[in-house]
């Protein structure tokens, strides 16, 4: 009966893991990395700590934060045309129209155009009236308007498709030409559908998803919780071999971008930096060699391993896990379902996550995320790129990885004990 219900569980979560609208919602997300990571290389510029850099790079500060605004502050766009591309591609519909529909209706949902008189403009010291569109949604603020309005607007265009409501041309036409005229009865659907909600109803769309996601940000916060939580949603359910971040991805990633967007803005102006809670707090300080911290198991296995299935699973899974990828290793041992590694698996990342709560967010000794640093870079590298720089920030990695491998050692003699037995007797 226990079996039985196990099974359920773990088959209930893999249905969850794979459901096509958080997968859509992941893949979507994942676009915005190299856009993220180029505007942080700006941010960088902008704050190393060198006096003599400062004072040549002060006269360009306002023309090397372009290509933040750009980037960082247009995530939302970005991610809008990710999620729909993805979820497209599960319903094997055209990518391309659908992505432009469901950009213009995130637009008309989350921004909401603003006139500038010319004497209030001159007030304010800018050399142009009229109409603007304000920066705020493009950016982290709009991410849950533009997952759910790019959601919406793929299922509508399946939909239409699916009843044959559709504009259809003649053979021979160019593909090309046969999407775009597809795409007018769904199109005007979605942005008359939007224009009514936004519009005609006086509905801020933006701000509603915004109330109903609200008690989510708790825990996505500056507080040990949002250390602690986050941390065991996504081991424990990796250890019955599901990928933690793919749950975690679209309800928290949201909130930690929009955190470090606050704090790219507040580096690039020269203001105090706000949130240590961030994507990069878990990646270069807990998620050491991927999740569970497992650099510092692998580190165990291949320089104190006695049998030959420790050492050598160590001495294969090294290398990869110093890059961050440790799937090899999580499915090699396995830690999945291995009662020896369970525990570890989810304590040291907690023990992790309270360290670097208090050096970070206590103690101020390390400073905050205030750029992405490429994830398959070794964990003191990240931690110094996403924090401007600060050496400490390589030293709290290094803290990290040994307190990860104290933890881990009385397990990995356990299992290494019991693998020589096994070996023995074979």
């Amino acid at each position: 009966m226990n079996k039985i219900n196990f099974n359920k569980i773990v088959q209930t979560m893999g249905n969850i893991a794979n459901n096509r609208y958080l997968t859509a919602v992941r893949n979507g997300m994942s676009v915005i990395i190299p856009v993220t990571i180029i505007g942080s290389i700006f941010i960088i510029m902008l704050n190393l700590p060198i006096d003599a850099w400062k004072d040549f790079i002060t006269p360009y500060a306002d023309k090397l934060t372009i290509p933040m605004d750009f980037t960082m502050n247009f995530m939302s766009v970005y991610v809008c045309i990710g999620v729909a591309s993805s979820l497209c591609e599960v319903y094997k519909i055209d990518k391309v129209s659908t992505s432009v529909l469901a950009v213009l209706a995130f637009l008309i949902a989350a921004i909401s155009p603003a006139t500038i008189a010319e004497d209030v403009a001159k007030k304010a010291g800018l050399s142009v009236s009229g109409t603007f569109l304000p920066m705020g949604n493009f950016g982290a603020g709009g991410l849950f308007t533009a997952i759910i309005v790019s959601i919406f607007t793929v299922e509508v265009v399946r939909f239409c498709i699916k009843k044959n409501m559709v504009i259809k041309m003649p053979h021979g036409v160019p593909t090309s030409v046969i999407n775009s005229f597809a795409a007018l009865i769904p199109g005007a659907l979605v942005i008359v559908a939007v224009w009514i909600i936004k519009v005609g109803l006086n509905f801020d769309i933006n701000s509603a998803l915004q109330w109903v996601f609200s008690p989510i940000r708790y825990f996505a916060g500056d507080n040990v919780l949002s250390v602690i939580v986050p941390i065991l949603l996504i081991t424990i359910v990796w250890v019955f071999g599901i990928h933690g971040m793919i749950i975690a991805t679209p309800i928290l990633y949201p909130f930690w971008y929009d955190n470090l967007n606050a704090n790219i803005n507040a580096a690039a102006t020269g203001q105090v930096v706000p949130h240590f809670m961030t994507e990069q707090f878990f990646q270069w300080f807990i998620w050491i060699g991927g999740a569970g911290a497992t650099l510092s198991l692998a580190f165990l296995m291949a320089f104190f391993g006695k049998s030959e299935f420790s050492k050598k699973m160590g001495r294969f899974t090294l290398v990869p896990g110093i890059f961050n990828i440790n799937e090899p290793l999580i499915f090699g041992v396995p830690i999945v379902m291995n009662p020896f590694f369970a525990i570890p698996f989810v304590l040291a990342p907690v023990v992790m996550g309270i360290i670097t709560y208090l050096a970070m967010g206590v103690f101020h000794l390390v400073n905050y995320p205030i750029a992405i640093a490429p994830w398959t870079l070794p964990a003191p590298i990240g931690a110094m790129m996403a924090t401007g720089l600060d050496w400490r920030a390589a030293v709290l990695a290094i803290i990290n990885i040994i307190v990860a491998g104290i933890i881990y050692y009385p397990f990995f003699k356990a299992f290494d004990k019991n693998m020589i037995a096994k070996e023995q007797e074979a």
